[in-house]
């Protein structure tokens, strides 16, 4: 996916956009489609680059316009480029970076990507199960490979992306206290008096759910796991905004 981060208009709109790293990957972009000087880019959409928009939509027969919009942005997606990548996507693996990275700004919310980030963290656990294992008051020394049992990995994994309110790892009926009440958009942690699991709900990513139980995936032990389980008997609570 090359994500679509906004229009662009020109200097000479009165919604004249301001410069950003989008705007250095469509540069490349066009450059290698050969309708734009290689050159060392900067970030604005100025008057000389918007003509160059201009003639890649009469190229592609499209409205008159110097605006950068979606129409434009799928064509160019679907562009290739000229030698010497011949054959080669438009958007070469810098473009897309730098597209990504001004689309998760403007787009996606700090909430979101703060789950994205605990989300990549639990992938992370490869460790065996361990009944009271980590519970030693200090996550200074934890690491994903070691041995955690269900509370201690939640603790050690909220705790690294700062969305835990203790200064230890709890035991798993004290989750049943966890931020706020209910299901989260991003992710719930679901708690009971003999185990607590966290499942993720996140837009763009596969559901997923951090559980030292299998239900059907995996060995026992901390795992971002895509098989679905009940949580009927948990009480279900979130952080406040996610």
């Amino acid at each position: 996916m090359i994500p679509f981060v906004r229009r662009l208009y020109p200097p000479s709109s009165p919604n004249k956009s301001e410069g950003d790293v989008d705007v250095i990957a469509i540069k490349r972009a066009i450059s290698r489609t050969g309708g734009w000087p290689w050159r060392t880019f900067d970030d604005e959409y100025n008057e000389a680059f918007s003509r160059a928009i201009a003639d890649f939509r009469r190229h592609h027969r499209m409205t008159p316009s110097q605006v950068y919009t979606e129409d434009v942005h799928a064509k160019l997606a679907a562009a290739k480029a000229v030698e010497p990548h011949a054959g080669e996507p438009a958007f070469d693996a810098v473009a897309r970076q730098l597209l990504q990275q001004a689309y998760d700004r403007r787009v996606k919310s700090p909430e979101q990507a703060k789950a994205e980030q605990l989300y990549d963290f639990c992938k992370q656990f490869d460790g065996p199960y361990s009944w009271g294992g980590e519970h030693d008051g200090s996550f200074g020394d934890d690491d994903v490979h070691d041995g955690f049992d269900c509370s201690s990995s939640c603790a050690f994994a909220l705790h690294h992306v700062g969305l835990y309110p203790w200064s230890v790892a709890v035991v798993s009926g004290t989750f049943k206290s966890y931020g706020v009440s209910g299901r989260g958009r991003y992710f719930t942690v679901h708690a009971a008096g003999d185990h607590v699991w966290i499942e993720f709900t996140i837009p763009g990513r596969n559901w997923a759910r951090f559980d030292t139980s299998p239900h059907g995936c995996g060995a026992r032990g901390p795992r971002l796991r895509t098989c679905m389980r009940d949580d009927g008997r948990f009480v279900h609570r979130h952080w406040s905004g996610y």
